[in-house]
């Protein structure tokens, strides 16, 4: 068993990626947690923020949340993936999401524990 850690930052910008890599094909527990929120200005309905086990080897992990005023209809990208996953790969990449960052900036982290 092997842990690994990712931190994703959004400081000014919408959208942040992380990966972790394996050595091999593994099964694996993965989470993210959004640890720092910084209102701006106003925290509003316009605000917003998620992080995401987004990709799983390259792999769409698929939406579990979509449309809204935050998220995209069914099929974009900018729809939720689930914040936790038990699977099997050599990689899995996070995505943090922070929306309208002119208002909020936001902090997290992705954590694998792999299985074997």
């Amino acid at each position: 068993m092997d842990a690994f850690r990712v931190n994703l930052w959004n400081f000014g910008t919408g959208t942040t990626t992380a990966t972790v890599n394996f050595d091999r094909a593994r099964a694996f527990l993965a989470w993210g947690s959004v640890t720092f929120t910084d209102s701006r200005s106003d925290y509003d309905r316009d605000n917003a923020q998620a992080i995401e086990v987004y990709r799983i080897d390259g792999l769409d992990t698929g939406a579990v949340g979509t449309g809204g005023d935050h998220l995209g209809p069914p099929g974009s990208d900018l729809n939720l993936r689930p914040g936790g996953r038990v699977g099997f790969g050599r990689s899995v990449t996070f995505r943090l999401r922070t929306m309208h960052v002119e208002d909020l900036e936001s902090y997290g982290v992705g954590c694998v524990i792999t299985l074997d």
